[in-house]
């Protein structure tokens, strides 16, 4: 199942992630993996989740994060959870293609029976509107 936090810059989704985050992965028996593009934020999570700050990585584009996260949960059948904080920080992408990014996503996510949360700032309502059925907040 993926879901997806929106929300405009500035508006709290990172401390709500991470919140979110530290009070999910009391309720994990196998791993949690937290993205974003930074370590910055290392500090302010349990440490029992694996922490992966994409700015050395290097992905391009939603193929490129998409493959990253089948690498990920193909390599390690314990992946409950994955949160991705900042999405377009994470990859630098048009907005116009996260609807078939977040399918695409979607069934991965069921095949490896992982949940995957992601954050992102929206700015074209008519992608919000696209991505509707994914949408938390």
């Amino acid at each position: 199942m993926v879901k997806l936090l929106i929300g405009s810059a500035g508006s709290g989704k990172t401390k709500v992630m991470i919140d979110e985050a530290n009070k999910a992965v009391e309720g994990v028996r196998g791993t949690f993996v937290y993205v974003e593009s930074t370590d910055k934020h290392s500090h302010l999570l349990n440490r029992s989740i694996r922490l992966v700050a994409t700015e050395d990585l290097k992905l391009k584009g939603y193929n490129g994060l998409y493959g990253f996260i089948c690498g990920m949960t193909s390599a390690n059948y314990d992946i409950q959870k994955i949160y991705i904080d900042g999405l377009f920080k994470v990859v630098d992408v048009e907005e116009s293609k996260l609807y078939d990014f977040l399918e695409a996503l979607d069934k991965v996510s069921n095949k490896y029976e992982t949940e995957i949360v992601i954050s992102a700032t929206l700015q074209d309502e008519e992608v919000k509107k696209q991505v509707e059925k994914f949408v938390i907040a």
